[in-house]
This record gives structure tokens, sequence and C-alpha cells, in this order.
């Protein structure tokens, strides 16, 4: 293995052990009475700056490169459903799930790409890829269930983030190859920036100034929601691709849902038990399992700031 893969690896492990901690500091910001919607307008709002001096650098250095008007429709189609949809029931659902199951259900992403490009593509299923599944969602519903038995709600927010997953596995077949035509830098900053604009405009059309007022210690959680868990897991995951390729990028990826229960232990005091360690087992090998051999489009994966 050469020092640049070495590398690669860490960049992929510590960007998905930060994209792991937005739930942590989503948790922690709520209690404080802040919604949904102005989550994500702060969150975006304190990363946008990075995102355009990014995409300034990028679009720089391809000297002779212009954007059609099909090509801002086609941005603003993947930013809406990508990010800002995706975003948007992602945050809605973590009012109600706990952070690890949060993360669970979000990694299944992979296996709804398998089941879209079948309904929709004609792609048939595989053996392999059916028990995949199974072991997947069956992972999800035993560690979901008990907790339904405790609080309804539990399940309306499971739905949300499942809506959020198939939301991010529709811009994944609808993607192409837009990302290796514009590069990953320039792309990521771009539908950032795209998805930022769609929530400031949410924000001014259901929202006032006024809910932007928050004290200090709100502010500095939504800065370490932007930085750490939003612009530089986003640029290191993008070297870990340039490093590695997608394809082991998302396998190295695998260790994002553990994480999250760990960092949720430490920070939020979720309890860690036997069955939501059985259910992330199985959750995580249904994932390898189509992530290593499929005929999906997960190999132009981009990454993931949801």
């Amino acid at each position: 293995m050469s020092t640049s893969q070495r590398t690669g690896i860490l960049f992929v492990i510590v960007g998905n052990i930060l994209f792991s901690a937005k739930a942590i500091f989503a948790k922690l910001i709520y209690p404080y009475g802040v919604d949904a919607t102005t989550l994500m307008t702060l969150r975006l709002g304190f990363s946008f700056p990075f995102f355009a001096m990014a995409a300034i650098w990028a679009w720089w250095k391809k000297s002779d490169f212009r954007l059609s008007a099909q090509d801002w429709r086609k941005l603003s189609l993947f930013a809406f459903l990508g990010y800002y949809g995706a975003s948007f029931l992602n945050f809605l659902g973590l009012k109600t799930v706990s952070a690890g199951l949060e993360r669970l259900i979000l990694f299944t992403y992979p296996t709804i790409v398998v089941v879209l490009s079948s309904l929709f593509r004609k792609i048939p299923i595989t053996r392999q890829q059916g028990l995949a599944l199974i072991l997947t969602y069956g992972g999800i519903a035993l560690v979901l269930v008990p907790g339904l038995r405790e609080s309804a709600e539990m399940g309306w927010g499971a739905l949300l983030i499942l809506g959020s997953s198939i939301f991010f596995a529709s811009y994944l077949l609808l993607v192409g190859d837009t990302i290796a035509r514009l590069g990953s830098m320039l792309y990521t900053s771009l539908i950032m920036m795209i998805a930022g604009s769609m929530t400031f405009i949410h924000f001014t059309l259901t929202r006032s100034l006024a809910d932007l007022e928050w004290p200090m210690e709100v502010y500095l959680l939504f800065l370490g929601l932007s930085i750490f868990s939003t612009v530089i897991p986003v640029f290191l995951i993008s070297e870990g691709i340039r490093r590695l390729g997608a394809s082991n990028t998302a396998i190295i990826a695998s260790i994002g849902p553990v994480a999250t229960i760990v960092l949720a232990f430490f920070f939020l005091h979720e309890p860690i038990t036997a069955i939501q360690l059985a259910g992330t087992a199985l959750v995580l090998i249904g994932v390898w399992q189509v992530s290593k051999r499929s005929d999906r489009p997960l190999a132009d994966t981009p990454v993931r700031v949801r």
C-alpha cells in the first residue's frame, strides 16, 4: 500500500467520523428551540463562504470552462434532491429519532439504489443482493421496533429519515457523469451553494430574521456543525475518493454508523444496547454486500454532506 493510499484511508476515516458528528450537533442544538429550517439555514450560512471560495478556485483552474443552461438546471435538480430535500427530511426526523438510528437508516442508501434500479431501470436484483436487502432492513427493524413500543413519534421520524435516503438514492441514479465532467471539488461546491440558496429562500418565505437570534453558545454549536461536520469532511472525503476511488471509499465509510453510536454515547448519553449492536452489524453486512459487487452507479458516489 502506497503512502498516498494510506493517507487517503486516513482522510476517509476522519471525514466520516466528522460527518457522523452532525447528528450530535443537531441533538445539542434542538433543545434551545431551534427548528429544522433554521438549523439548515445557519449550517449552510456558516459554510457557504468556504464553498464559494472553493468553487472560485476550482473554476479558475478550468480556464475555458463554461456551464450551459441545461447544466444549471441539472445542478439545481441534484441540489434539491441530494442536499436540500434530503437534508430537510433528515433534520426533521432527527427531532424524534436517536442519533445512532438516524445514521443507520441513512446508511441504507446503497440498498435503496438497488431497489430503485430494479423498479425504474429493470435491472434484476440478484440472490446476493436480495439477501443483503433482508439483512439491512432486518437490522433496522431490530433496532427500531423496541423503540416504537415507547414512542410512536420515533416511527414518523424514522420514515422521514428513510425518505431522506430515498431522495439521495434517487439523486445518485440521475447524476450520471456530471461529477466527472466538472470535477469533484467544483461540483460539490456548486451543489452546496445552490442547496444553500434554496434553504435561504425557504427560510425567507417561512421565517423572520428574529429566528436567527440565539445565544452565543448556540452560534458556537452551529459553527462547529458547519466547519467540523460539513466543510472539513467534504474536502477530506473528496481527496480520499481521488486517492482510493469511490468504491473503496464507500466501504471504508461504514465506520460512520459505528462512530455515531460511540459519539452519541459520550455526548448525548444514548445507551449502547446489544440489540442496537446486532442491528448495526446486520445493516453493515448488508450494505457491504451491495457495495462490493454492484453494477449500479455507486462508483461515482459524491461526497455526502447530509
